[in-house]
């Protein structure tokens, strides 16, 4: 295998380089947003292995971690926009790759209303309404026109949003920390909550409920590899991409512990706050009181609404990129480009609809958020596997991040972790629905490729040969 994988591949750098270092931190960090990911997950942690189930965080945090490291080696390696995707053709087989972009794109298009899923009852509360399935609803699908609206405007407004929310988001986090942390001390309340299993496991074993708390991290720990997805955008993409993945997940995840620690500890009635529909706003107003606990929750709505951005912007690249390889449906008109804002338009248009729909026809948030952690497990074991068996044949320029002698044993311990992930995602009874829905999605994917678009990537295959023998 050549190390130019990019010429060899006929890349075309098409999207204007827009975004630095911060900028590229900033939309990993905001994807993977820690306040959406817990106040989305808290309830069914708290219900599923008490107060307790907090510190199975820190082993999805280890472990995405490790994921995190060989991804951003290959950021480095092949630094362009569609992500695993791009990866895989190029690593593996045209058809792999398609079947990964397949897989993205179902991730992309349900991550986003799930993230939104998030902001809506805490926007309800805000404004004083009782926040029915039905408004809920109305008001997931009216954040994704707004989400939509600036991404069309272009990755500059985008990105603008992404990092006064990493701003917003920090400060928040750090400051709740803080705060809860003295009130926590201040009250005399009892450290002993914090490994109160609240009779979860009573009479059984407690591995089981927490394993299965380890959703909120599976959900929340994820999609730093969008930094990597807007490689096309970036200065500098083989050196900036790699140092904003690791630094994303790493800081959330040290944020997302503190916090964890910090919201637990200040839990004042633990049979009330499990009761609650939403525990976390609870715990807030319950120590802060309603004035200043509103003022968190406004930071806390900004944080996930940015997610969420930054979800349909990862989410429109991926169709762009895909449909400017004539492998999406109707490429001609989704590989489009405003010349004006340098947005794929029609291709952010299609993740809107998509999320729309999703949000209209999916009976259960806690669904949704599994299938949107069980595809990324997915797609990250896909994706070191097809690097692991090609990276010898690779020569990692020099200046570029390397993993070096310690990449055996990465490889190793990412691959272990993402079996043992998956199998906590899909094997317990409560998550054989999620899985249903993941593997459906697959088959899909399978089934489509083989009808409609195999011709298509083969024929694009012939096209790149008859190329390579041009220039060659």
């Amino acid at each position: 295998m050549k190390n130019e994988l990019l010429e060899e591949s006929n890349y075309k750098q098409e999207l204007k380089r827009n975004l630095k270092l911060f900028s590229s931190f900033a939309v990993a960090f905001s994807f993977i947003s820690i306040t959406t990911g817990i106040f989305a997950n808290y309830k069914f942690v708290i219900s599923t292995a008490g107060p307790a189930g907090i510190w199975s965080w820190i082993v999805t945090f280890i472990g995405q971690l490790l994921v995190a490291l060989v991804f951003a080696e290959l950021s480095g390696v092949i630094p362009v926009s569609g992500y695993s995707y791009q990866w895989i053709k190029r690593l593996s087989t045209k058809t792999m790759g398609w079947i990964t972009g397949w897989i993205c794109i179902c991730f992309l298009v349900l991550v986003v209303p799930a993230i939104d899923s998030g902001v809506a009852p805490i926007f309800a509360s805000l404004i004083g309404i009782e926040g029915t399935p039905a408004q809920i609803s109305m008001i997931v699908i009216a954040t994704l026109i707004i989400q939509a609206v600036i991404n069309i405007a272009g990755v500059k407004l985008a990105s603008f949003i992404n990092n006064a929310a990493v701003f917003t988001e920090s400060i928040g986090i750090i400051a709740l920390t803080v705060v809860l942390l003295v009130i926590s001390l201040k009250n005399g309340n009892n450290s002993s909550i914090l490994f109160n299993t609240a009779n979860t496991g009573q009479g059984v074993s407690y591995v089981k409920p927490f394993m299965m708390s380890m959703l909120m991290g599976a959900f929340t720990l994820v999609g730093f590899e969008s930094a990597a997805n807007l490689s096309e955008e970036t200065i500098n993409a083989h050196k900036t991409v790699p140092k904003a993945v690791i630094g994303s997940v790493f800081i959330a995840g040290i944020f997302g512990t503190a916090f964890l620690i910090a919201v637990t500890f200040a839990i004042k009635n633990l049979p009330a706050t499990i009761a609650s529909n939403s525990p976390l706003p609870y715990i807030l107003q319950a120590n802060l009181g309603t004035i200043v606990g509103k003022i968190f929750l406004i930071i806390v709505s900004i944080s996930i609404f940015a997610c969420g951005t930054v979800a349909m912007t990862s989410g429109s690249r991926l169709v762009y990129v895909m449909s400017r390889d004539n492998a999406f449906f109707l490429s001609g008109l989704f590989k489009k480009v405003s010349p004006k804002t340098s947005s794929p338009i029609y291709a952010t248009v299609l993740i809107l609809i998509f999320g729309i729909i999703a949000t209209v026809f999916s009976s259960s948030l806690t669904t949704l958020i599994g299938v949107t952690a069980i595809l990324p497990a997915i797609i990250y074991f896909i994706t070191i596997v097809c690097y692991g068996l090609t990276r010898k044949k690779i020569k990692i320029k020099e200046g570029h991040f390397n993993l070096g002698k310690a990449a055996k044993p990465v490889f190793i311990l990412s691959i272990i972790w993402l079996v043992f992930e998956l199998a906590i995602l899909t094997i317990p009874k409560d998550f054989h629905k999620t899985a249903l829905v993941s593997i459906v999605l697959i088959l899909i994917g399978f089934l489509l490729y083989f009808t409609i678009f195999k011709r298509k990537v083969e024929g694009l295959n012939v096209e790149e040969e008859a190329e390579n023998r041009k220039t060659s």
